[in-house]
């Protein structure tokens, strides 16, 4: 878990910002590591699918699968596979171009361009067989092609309007991907659908080692069902779907299921501080370099990443042993940057000094209000007291009335 979320966070530094979600910050407390990310308003993939119950025309499909194909590409291209392909993770922009997101199963690929792991990760509907077979034989491993049969069952969704191994439950999906041969068809009616599409999900949904993308990106490239498009123009056209959007924090074209942030604030799943408590001193430190800011102006700007130790333009080993006999850190350091750092201690140093002041106000508003709880409630009590006197009051005087009625009428 450690190593997926470190890989996350290095593919979301490293990684091409045409096609993948922009990184702003990553930063950590005691209890939670923290990615902040550009939102994109135009809601995802699947959102989109949904208001195509029979699937996508086949230019809008063939148009996104252009992009989720570049976007992946440009994973691999890191040197890593992404694992959970599927379209809740193919975003939209404000203009309606698909940005990939969620790295959180993210695995860096060895030097022979495999992995291997027996964690079960991914969505059941798009899960290759090779990950399936290697929850069961840890010699197993798999590559890149993990992706690329992802990336077909999301093909056979877009044109069809529902995944190519839907079952009533995980178990059953998992038997026909595992048994795809068997259990692999298309839908009768193939109306007005391209018969390259039916070869190109074909192609995906194979054995890995004849698997479309094996060779590359060329291999999408000279696909006939991408005869149409240009490859290196693709974020110039417009897409087939502009999402529309009332500012720039719109959820409407979100489905929303859940909140799962107040699952987390209330206190669901595990914790950094959980885990310290019962781990041993220095649990934290595989987190050492987490935080990082992103500059618009190109610079590095990554506190902790050993390429730049901290942002300090050390000049050479010599210089650090210096440092290290006491010599003044910052005529070490770029003065732009010095100066960058007193100000941004300054404005920190405000704004602790406004949520002080806030603080107290609050503090003092909350005293005065519960002094006024304190007197409410008193009152509230002398209020019910005299409520109950006088009810009593009431019933003895009916019953006395009673007992004179009574005696009138003897």
């Amino acid at each position: 878990m450690v190593a997926c979320f470190r890989e996350e966070r290095e593919v979301l530094v490293n990684g091409d910002k045409k096609w993948i979600t922009q990184l702003h910050f990553a930063f950590q407390d005691d209890n939670y590591l923290y990615l902040v990310m550009d939102y994109y308003v135009g809601g995802d993939l699947l959102s989109l699918l949904s208001k195509f119950p029979d699937g996508f025309p086949p230019h809008m499909a063939i148009f996104y699968l252009a992009e989720m194909i570049m976007a992946v590409n440009s994973v691999h291209s890191l040197g890593y596979i992404h694992r959970d392909i599927k379209p809740d993770n193919m975003l939209l922009n404000r203009s309606g171009h698909i940005v990939l997101g969620d790295f959180g199963s993210c695995l860096k690929l060895r030097q022979d361009g495999t992995v291997s792991c027996s964690v079960a990760v991914g969505t059941p509907d798009y899960l290759s067989p090779e990950i399936l077979l290697a929850l069961e034989d840890h010699t197993l491993s798999y590559g890149v092609e993990c992706d690329w049969w992802s990336i077909g069952a999301c093909a056979y969704e877009m044109f069809f309007g529902h995944p190519p191994f839907y079952a009533e439950s995980v178990v059953e999906t998992y038997g026909k991907i595992l048994h795809y041969k068997e259990h692999f068809n298309f839908p009768s009616s193939l109306e007005d659908l391209p018969p390259e599409a039916l070869d190109f999900i074909s192609a995906l949904i194979c054995d890995r080692e004849s698997r479309l993308g094996i060779g590359g990106l060329q291999d999408f490239q000279t696909h006939l069902l991408f005869a149409e498009i240009d490859w290196d123009r693709l974020r110039d056209f417009t897409p087939p779907f502009i999402p529309e959007a009332v500012g720039a924090t719109d959820t409407s074209n979100f489905d929303v299921v859940e909140d799962r942030l107040s699952e987390m604030v209330t206190g669901g799943g595990e914790t950094i501080s959980d885990v310290g408590d019962s781990s041993p001193l220095g649990v934290n430190l595989p987190f050492v370099g987490y935080s990082y800011t992103f500059r618009e102006d190109g610079r590095d700007h990554v506190w902790g990443n050993l390429r730049n130790a901290c942002a300090c333009k050390l000049r050479s080993n010599s210089d650090l042993q210096k440092l290290s006999h006491g010599e003044n850190l910052e005529s070490h350091l770029d003065p732009s940057l010095l100066s960058e750092l007193r100000n941004a201690l300054q404005t920190e140093i405000e704004a602790r000094d406004a949520l002080s002041s806030e603080i107290s106000l609050l503090q003092a508003a909350n005293q005065s209000l519960a002094s006024r709880l304190y007197e409410a409630d008193q009152l509230n009590s002398e209020l019910q007291s005299k409520i109950h006197l006088l009810e009593q009051q009431l019933k003895d005087r009916e019953r006395s009335r009673e007992e004179e009625e009574e005696e009138r009428d003897t």
